[in-house]
């Protein structure tokens, strides 16, 4: 057994410790030699793979090994319909950032919630909920999460918010084969140093998109639209930095006047295809799932606001 495998197996020993465990000094001690351990598994995983250059051949040797990219398919019928590959694939394809902006109330975080609901029929996902309570979050999620699968496959991280613990978290469950990642919000991770607001969003929508390109996942993260952008109805972060290049995608969650809302792609690196639908309130009936993505796209239930 490799070092990084006897860490996984003490960790998972490590957790039911801490469950069982009543003393608090205890726990801490627990909590301690886990989040150690992760480190050392997370210097293990880059020690792995310290080469950072390669040759064109190498390149083209390396990837004619790999299997081909996979796409995810959101269960949103008229966004799976706009992200495809002209061919036979739909939906979010591996090694891709995704930022979801919009104002307070608007919806970003249920939308995201119900793409992880559809995803997780198929695929494990993890969810970084920096911005609901466990009552709330259950509450939402007891709407979606139907089937004994989903519940198991919905994983949950509420206390990463530090960007270097967030990045660790995401690696390691990389490593455990979890290809979706969603995090609410940008505006709760926590950037350590002294530097400008601006470089601290920088560095957080850069680490993340290196991070996704790094490991072949895909990374949802929601973002807000600054009060000025919100009067003048131009579609940008909240934030200076370069949250736009650093984003493979930006999806923007608009408020119509009729109450309706509409969903507009304005930055599209996968497809180069822009795009823009109202998101509906109907849903089609459930349909059978495959356990692992295939070539072919999967048919999923539409999740709508």
């Amino acid at each position: 057994m490799s070092k990084f495998d006897e860490l996984k197996e003490r960790n998972t020993q490590v957790v039911l410790n801490i469950s069982r465990e009543s003393d608090s000094d205890k726990i801490i001690m627990l909590k301690k030699e886990l989040y150690q351990n992760k480190l050392t598994m997370l210097e293990l995983l880059t020690a792995t793979n310290q080469k950072v250059s390669k040759s064109a051949r190498e390149l083209r040797d390396e990837i004619k090994k790999k299997k081909p990219a996979i796409r995810y398919e959101t269960g949103i019928c008229d966004l799976d319909i706009n992200l495809t590959d002209g061919y036979t694939q739909n939906g979010l394809e591996e090694g891709s950032m995704i930022m979801l902006g919009g104002q307070s109330g608007a919806g970003k975080s249920e939308l995201l919630i119900r793409i992880l609901s559809n995803i997780s029929k198929y695929s494990k996902v993890m969810f970084f909920n920096f911005e609901m309570g466990e009552r709330r979050l259950n509450r939402k999620l007891s709407q979606f999460l139907k089937t004994d699968e989903q519940l198991d496959n919905f994983i949950i991280n509420s206390d990463s918010l530090k960007l270097n613990d967030l990045i660790m978290e995401i690696e390691l469950a990389a490593q455990d084969g979890i290809k979706f990642f969603a995090i609410d919000s940008k505006m709760k991770i926590k950037v350590d140093g002294a530097e400008a607001e601006y470089q601290k969003i920088s560095k957080i929508s850069s680490t993340l998109h290196r991070t996704a390109i790094k490991n072949e996942i895909i990374i949802l993260l929601i973002n807000q639209i600054s009060e000025e952008d919100l009067k003048t109805g131009r579609l940008s972060f909240k934030g200076s930095g370069d949250q736009m290049y650093d984003t493979d995608m930006a999806w923007f969650v608009v408020i119509n006047e009729d109450g309706s809302r509409k969903l507009i792609c304005t930055k599209n690196r996968q497809d180069e295809v822009l795009f823009n639908f109202i998101l509906r309130k109907e849903a089609v009936p459930e349909k059978v799932y495959e356990q692992i993505p295939s070539q072919e796209p999967i048919n999923v239930e539409m999740a709508i606001l």
